[in-house]
């Protein structure tokens, strides 16, 4: 977790504005945004002046917002890499080692029960009915990264119609998403993706309206390396709404001989 991430999520977890956040400080309002956004840098006495004035401890954001960020990391990697595979073993081993450890987030918890779902369909799907019972304990979901993150990971064919209100909703509150940190789009921009996948393999055609707003909002990622796979899923999408098979198909050769041959096979026609 970035320092601009970890402030925006303090300061949602204290139910304050940000001219609220910012009130006393010489801080203005703009620049603060600016600040969250990841635009603006933050200079450490800025950051120790907006702590000091909510009463919040140097020590205390540190330890909450930065304690086995890396190791929950890591092992959130090698999750994703597991999922990638298609390795239902590894996956199982690995969602063991997550709640065996108290620190382990909720959203880590609930992507690994989401992937064995996935992995071993037949399996009861009530672990989309416990992710989504999480999700619903967030206040201000849309501005929460692990919310966005269990949105993303619960959707499903069945499920569409009750999720695409939660989509509006996100778009509404990310209209441009080069706007974002990097890492927020990647996270929104996965919410949209996983929502036109499922979309696509239960035949929803182009005339939809969820799926219109949804290829229009995509189109507003920024143009960087860092999203690069996200863009070229984003293209194939675009490519199969619109008629253009052939460079679909050319989209998925690509992803196939440069390393994502699983991500490649599952996608839809």
């Amino acid at each position: 977790m970035k320092i601009n991430e970890a402030l925006k999520d303090l300061r949602t977890e204290l139910g304050l504005t940000q001219k609220e956040m910012i009130e006393k400080t010489n801080i203005t309002v703009t620049h603060y945004s600016k600040m969250e956004k990841g635009q603006n840098r933050i200079f450490v006495e800025d950051l120790i002046e907006i702590l000091d004035r909510r009463h919040i401890s140097i020590n205390y954001f540190f330890g909450k917002y930065f304690k086995d960020n890396e190791k929950n990391l890591n092992i959130s990697e090698k999750l994703n890499e597991a999922f990638y595979e298609k390795n239902l073993v590894k996956v199982k081993r690995i969602k063991e080692q997550i709640f065996a450890d108290r620190t382990s987030s909720n959203e880590l918890k609930d992507r690994a029960i989401l992937i064995i779902n996935i992995l071993s369909p037949n399996e009861a799907p009530l672990a989309i009915d416990k992710a989504m019972k999480d999700f619903f304990k967030y206040k201000n979901w849309t501005q929460n990264d692990n919310a966005i993150t269990i949105l993303s990971n619960s959707i499903r064919q069945n499920n569409l119609s009750s999720i695409k209100s939660l989509v509006l909703k996100l778009i509404k509150s990310y209209p441009n998403l080069s706007e974002c940190t990097v890492s927020k789009q990647r996270k929104l921009i996965t919410v949209g993706i996983n929502y036109l996948y499922n979309s696509r393999k239960s035949h929803i055609n182009l005339n939809n309206d969820v799926t219109i707003q949804i290829l229009n909002w995509l189109k507003s990622m920024s143009n960087i390396p860092e999203l690069g796979i996200l863009k070229e899923l984003y293209m194939y999408f675009l490519a199969l709404y619109t008629g253009h098979n052939k460079i679909a198909e050319n989209i998925k050769e690509v992803l196939k001989i440069t390393g994502f041959e699983n991500i490649s096979e599952q996608l839809p026609n």
